[in-house]
């Protein structure tokens, strides 16, 4: 297993246990240098991230992940893209300037744009090796794309820079356009509802009143290397100790697999480059028991689910505050000239993910959108193991390739 992808991993779960009520292992088988910049309130306090976890992109994967467990759903089961907040930050990040830019180029783990636009290629890269690497009929009912979109607000004053236009374009791929005010927010939600494939119908429920609105979309359908076959309804045992039947899934091959007293973990590759990890029990030291995980023939069974997630009561703004992204979000101190004509800020960031797993395969897709307001003018052979996921677990969905990214992180807990 590539080092990357093991940080990858390890920065998604390290320290990380899904709904540590219920999740006892079963079987295991044999600088800035001016001050901050005001803020309304204070930021709230990131939770410690265990050492180790990796460094740049990675620490905003394990960031992310900590801040909403700490925050109310530690014991609830939830998905979310990193690799979506982070295309949308990257879009922020192109028209910033000054310590704002530094600001989020050091939330993203960058030491420079020219980082982040060697990044956001690599993302590509992994996009276009994807879709080479399915052939025939399965082409067909596969896809992964990760896309961008700009809009502008025509009752607003100012407009985007051409300059910035033309940089997210050939950066990003961003497609840009202008609404008036009464159709802005239905066109930023029906480009989301298309680039999803219906899984996300609608991104904001009212952006009239906003400047600007940027918008990454990720959208990703793929079969199993081998499909699962159905089981029967199974009991599942839920983080607050419930017993609920579901519908399982499963299959015996040979997958990475590693066990000890307090976890168990199992690699499902699925086609294109694509893998799911799922572990159960203790998630802390994951690269380590990634990199001791060996083939063995493994009974796996696992819930079919369905889970969906709406970060929409500024959690996002809240985590990015906490890790010292506070500028941009601040009226009259955010610096976005280099991407808008009037001052600028930015008031909310809000993601929706989706993610559905079956016998067949996984389909998951996320939108993130980034509210800009304009300053001050708008309102603020041997005995197989097995591996049973019939109580709360986590999953990770990674693109792994020479730069691999963390697609999805979730949890299942009911």
């Amino acid at each position: 297993m590539k080092r990357r992808f093991l940080l990858i991993l390890l920065a998604a779960c390290l320290g990380l246990t899904a709904c540590q009520s219920q999740t006892q292992p079963g079987n295991t088988a044999p600088e800035t240098t001016r001050p901050a910049p005001p803020e309304t309130e204070p930021a709230p306090a990131m939770p410690e991230i265990p050492e180790g976890t990796g460094l740049g992109l990675d620490e905003l994967d394990a960031q992310l992940i900590a801040f909403l467990r700490a925050n109310g759903l530690e014991q609830q089961s939830f998905t979310v893209s990193p690799l979506s907040l982070k295309a949308a930050l990257a879009l922020t990040c192109l028209g910033a300037e000054g310590e704002t830019q530094q600001q989020i180029l050091n939330a993203l783990g960058f030491a420079s744009v020219e980082e982040l636009q060697a990044w956001y290629a690599s993302v590509l890269a992994g996009v276009a090796d994807f879709d080479s690497s399915v052939f025939g009929e399965d082409k067909a009912d596969s896809a992964y794309r990760v896309v961008n979109a700009i809009f502008h607000n025509a009752a607003c004053d100012g407009e985007f820079r051409e300059a910035y236009k033309d940089l997210v374009s050939k950066v990003m791929g961003a497609y840009a356009s202008s609404h008036d005010k009464n159709e802005i927010t239905k066109a930023v939600n029906d480009w989301v509802n298309a680039q999803t494939n219906g899984m996300i119908p609608s991104i904001v429920d009212d952006v009239s009143e906003s400047a600007a609105v940027l918008v990454n979309a990720l959208y990703l359908k793929v079969k199993w290397s081998e499909p699962f076959n159905p089981s029967p309804m199974t009991d599942f045992t839920t983080a607050s100790g419930e017993t609920v039947q579901k519908e399982f899934i499963t299959r015996t091959e040979k997958y990475r697999y590693y066990a000890d007293d307090d976890c168990q973990l199992v690699v499902l590759p699925l086609q294109g480059g694509i893998q799911m990890v799922l572990v159960l029990g203790d998630g802390a030291n994951l690269a380590r028991k990634l990199a001791d995980a060996e083939y063995r023939k493994t009974v796996v069974t696992l819930p079919k689910f369905e889970v969906e997630s709406s970060f929409n009561e500024k959690e996002l703004v809240k985590c990015l505050k906490a890790m010292g992204c506070g500028k941009m979000f601040v009226d009259s101190v955010a610096e976005f000239d280099p991407m808008f004509t009037e001052g600028i800020f930015v008031d909310d960031i809000i993601q929706k993910a989706k993610v559905k797993v079956d016998e067949k395969g996984l389909e998951a897709a996320a939108a993130t959108a980034v509210v800009m307001m304009r300053n001050t003018a708008m309102p603020n052979p041997e005995e197989p193991a097995v591996f049973t996921a019939d109580r709360p677990f986590q999953f990770a969905i990674i693109r792994e390739d020479e730069a691999p990214e963390l697609l999805f992180w979730g949890q299942i807990c009911d």
